[in-house]
This record gives structure tokens, C-alpha cells and sequence, in this order.
């Protein structure tokens, strides 16, 4: 098995083509669920690299590459998401998006990057891999709460996978260091929509309506007594509303509201406690005003979970490779989601995050017009998950 100097070397050779290929891609985003012309790159690169290829997976433009290595063992599979965000960018960069109001603001394109980067390293030592490498190109990571995963392992495609792995970019952290954590690392991200039914009146006669704006309101108030009140405070909990829609004209009651949200949890007691007690809230809300309701919470992604056996792997890959400096001090997880935790429920495996922003820049946060992914943490990225592979199929 090839030791760590020659791992090094070989991701150093392919470092130029991480750095093109990423720079393809971020000139070239494409929105959840129409990632046609990246999801042919990547086939087209995999195929480039020796790796056996399928496209159109499960109906979606997913990819899985597959490597036979030169002995039988497991079948450790490396997963990367291909959607763009519907955002303008700003960064000023010489290969920035070519398309208006489209954008890798979330490191997707660092992703592939890091995945074909891997591909590229493992096919040039494939005759030393015991076992057999699957390259996951997901699409729609972004269109929560459905996401690409949960197709992609509904379909059967994926089965017979030993272990999984992922990662994401944090702008958080010093470029090329790793963070990862035992248990949660990324929330249960939750969709929630109510419609409020109310009665249309004049402004000057409401008491001959039904207000819905007032409902609507009161609702919100009594809500955020739910995190404060109803939930275990050992779980922790967010729940936000970031719309709310009615009312037609401003001298008119309004007859019907819409308001949308948010919960994010670690633990399904806190999700399902959020859950139960905004039905609750929002019964004596219709028992109060005279409207008449409708909750729907629509489950999202799990939280991401490492194992803690999971989490001291990969942490122990990492030391292999960069030395303990190069492991991030990570004491917290995050709120934010991600659909990688689709795989966790089904199939062994981790998930951690690379650091992407170099020491004393701005830190731009995910989803910004402004976040790019720093390039110097790319073959860093591809490094590890190159040792992952090796170190499960040793």
C-alpha cells in the first residue's frame, strides 16, 4: 500500500487539474434538479480517469462512478453535491459565474472538485486498492427538504456500500484544517407552512370579520414560547419564520395569511416536541380569533451524525496526513443542514468539514454572494478523502 509521501506526491501531480476542474465548474452553476451540463463534466471527467461510469441515476442527472481495485474488499463510497444557488455573484473573481443570478455560494464546487481529484489520485493506484471505490455525484442537495439523497438510496443504486463519506467546506475555519465532531455536526432541517382562513370585512367594521393578520400575529408570539417553554433545554432547538404573506388591500381585514418556517433540532424529541405543541398553539390560536387552520411540518434532512468511532477515524486519518495542527479545535456543531445525513441513516460511514478560508481574510459565510472557496484547501481535501479510502481498505 502506497505510504503517506507518495499519497502527497501523486495529489500534488494532479493538483493543477483540481484547480481547473473547480474553476470549471464555479463559471458554470447550475440550480437544483437541472444540473445537466455538470453532471456530464463529471461523467466525462470520471470516465477520463478509468472509472466505470452511470449516469441519469434513479431518473436524476446523478452519476456514480465505480473503481475496481486490483483485490477484493469493501466498497467505500465518497459523495459530492452538484447544485448551484439561485444568487448573483460578487466576488470578483476571473472565472466567477457566467450566468446571472446562479452561483456556487455554498463550496459545491470545491466538492467536485475534491471528488474528481480523488478519483483522478485512486485510479493511478488502483491495482493496490483491496476493494472497490463509488464516486456519488448527487444533485439537488439544496432543495430542502426533499433533496437528491434520498432518491439516489430509495432507488437501490447505492446498496452494498460499506462506508460513505462527504465533507464541506466551513469558512469558519483556517484554510486546510478538519473539523469533525462525534454526534451531530449538522441540524435536522424541518419546512413548516400554515394557512390561516379567516373572514374579509372592511377596515372601519372588524368586528364583522375574521382577522387573520391578527391571528397570524398572535400565533408568532405564542410560538416562540415553544423553544423557551415546551422543549427539553438539553436539546437544542431553533425555530424561525421568515415569511409571512396576506391581506389584499390595506383598508380591507384579511382573510387569509400564510406563514413559513423553519425548525432546526439536533434530537427527535426537540422535533417532535416542536411539532406536537405548534398544532397545540395553533388550535387555541383558531379557538381564540374564529379562524380556521392548517399546519404543515414536512420533515427535512435528519441531522448529520458522526459515530463517535466514526468521528475518532477520521480524526486519526487527518493526523496521518497533517499532523494534529491539522486538526480544527471544532466544540460546537452548527444549525445549518445538510442532506448527507440521508446516507448516515442507512449506510456506515462520516462526514467533516475543510476549512476554506486562509488566516486574516474576511470570512464570507455560506450562502453569501461573496464566499469562494479558497484553492490552496482543495488538494488538502482530496488528500484525506484519498487516506479514507485507503485506510478502510487496508
Amino acid at each position: 500500500m502506497m505510504d503517506k509521501r507518495g499519497i502527497k506526491q501523486l495529489v500534488y501531480e494532479v493538483a493543477p487539474d483540481i484547480i481547473a476542474m473547480r474553476r470549471h465548474i464555479h463559471e458554470n452553476p447550475e440550480l437544483s434538479g437541472e444540473e445537466v451540463k455538470t453532471s456530464a463534466f463529471m461523467a466525462e471527467k470520471l470516465r477520463s480517469f478509468g472509472v466505470e461510469v452511470t449516469e441519469h441515476v434513479a431518473g436524476t442527472t446523478a452519476v456514480l462512478g465505480r473503481l475496481q481495485g486490483g483485490k477484493p474488499g469493501p466498497v467505500i463510497a465518497l459523495r459530492a453535491d452538484m447544485d448551484a444557488l439561485p444568487m448573483t455573484e460578487e466576488t470578483g473573481l476571473p472565472f466567477a459565474s457566467k450566468t446571472t443570478g446562479k452561483m456556487h455560494a455554498c463550496g459545491h464546487d470545491g466538492h467536485m472538485s475534491i471528488l474528481l481529484g480523488a478519483a483522478e489520485v485512486l485510479s493511478r493506484m488502483k491495482d493496490d486498492i483491496s476493494g472497490t471505490v463509488v464516486f456519488i455525484c448527487q444533485p439537488s442537495e439544496e432543495k430542502s427538504p426533499v433533496g437528491g439523497a434520498k432518491g439516489l438510496i430509495a432507488s437501490g443504486a447505492l446498496d452494498g456500500i460499506d462506508a460513505v463519506y462527504g465533507l464541506h467546506v466551513w469558512p469558519t475555519l483556517p484554510s486546510g484544517t478538519i473539523g469533525v465532531l462525534p454526534g451531530p455536526m449538522m441540524a435536522a432541517s424541518d419546512h413548516i407552512r400554515i394557512v390561516m382562513n379567516g373572514k374579509a370585512s372592511h377596515a372601519a367594521m372588524p368586528h364583522k370579520g375574521i382577522d387573520t393578520i391578527v391571528a397570524g400575529a398572535q400565533f408568532l408570539t405564542a410560538a416562540q414560547t415553544i423553544i423557551s417553554r415546551r422543549v427539553n433545554p438539553l436539546y437544542p432547538a431553533v425555530l424561525t419564520f421568515g415569511k409571512i404573506t396576506g391581506g389584499t388591500r390595506y383598508n380591507v381585514v384579511a382573510d387569509t395569511v400564510e406563514i413559513e418556517g423553519t425548525c432546526r433540532t439536533y434530537h427527535e424529541e426537540a422535533q417532535d416536541a416542536v411539532e406536537t405543541y405548534l398544532k397545540d398553539t395553533l388550535k387555541g390560536i383558531d379557538a381564540m380569533y374564529g379562524t380556521e387552520s392548517t399546519l404543515s411540518y414536512e420533515r427535512g434532512y435528519a441531522a448529520v451524525r458522526n459515530t463517535p468511532s466514526q468521528a475518532d477515524f477520521i480524526a486519526g486519518v487527518v493526523r496521518q496526513c497533517l499532523g494534529s495542527e491539522g486538526l480544527a479545535d471544532v466544540r460546537e456543531p452548527a444549525m445549518t443542514a445538510e442532506d448527507f445525513s440521508g446516507y448516515l441513516q442507512h449506510f456506515d460511514g462520516g462526514f467533516f468539514w475543510l476549512g476554506a478560508t486562509p488566516e486574516g481574510n474576511t470570512v464570507y459565510p455560506l450562502h453569501n454572494t461573496h464566499f469562494a472557496v479558497d484553492e490552496k484547501c482543495l488538494p488538502i481535501g482530496v488528500e484525506v478523502m484519498v487516506s479514507l479510502v485507503l485506510a478502510k481498505t487496508a
